[in-house]
């Protein structure tokens, strides 16, 4: 096996990755579908779910609708830059940061459609404060999973290291 095959997932793990980052942005895109009725509605169970259990921690949360639509987004979108880094991964263990420049791409591509659909549906509006928000939750994913690419080369490292000393 050459050191490139070594550097790369197997062709079934890049798939899977791809295939989860999909269906991840296609649950944003089906909740962007959501007439505003229904959006609101589900956004007031989340309200009401979150007020209950803070309340129940005893701790008084002064949470909005506003509040929690807009951190929907942001960890939405979180979920997506991170996966989009794990697809760079499956193509490159070693440097996944080569394909930066696509992920930011496909993460601003992924915001702009998303608002895009919104335009479109009864009571939503597209809006570039969501855009930029979306693409900030891009952002936050990617760097979270470079943390762990360099946790996990630091681990690999020493792993490595000390398997030299027992030699």
């Amino acid at each position: 096996m050459s050191k490139n095959n070594l550097n790369c997932c197997t062709a079934k793990a890049k798939v899977i990755f791809i295939v989860i980052t999909l269906c991840f942005i296609g649950f944003a895109f089906v909740h962007s579908s959501m007439p505003a009725y229904e959006s609101a509605e589900e956004s007031g169970n989340v309200l009401s779910f979150l007020q209950d259990f803070f309340n129940g921690l005893g701790l008084k949360a002064e949470l909005t609708d506003y509040i929690v639509r807009k951190s929907a987004h942001f960890c939405e979108y979180s979920a997506i830059g991170a996966m989009l880094m794990l697809c760079a991964f499956s193509f490159n263990k070693e440097k996944p940061y080569k394909y930066y420049i696509n992920v930011m791409f496909c993460g601003l591509l992924t915001a702009v459609v998303d608002e895009t659909i919104q335009l479109n549906v009864e009571g939503r509006a597209g809006m570039v404060e969501d855009v930029l928000l979306d693409f900030v939750g891009i952002i936050a994913g990617t760097i979270f999973m470079f943390i762990i690419f360099a946790i996990r080369r630091l681990i690999l490292k020493s792993k490595h290291k000390s398997e030299k000393q027992k030699n």
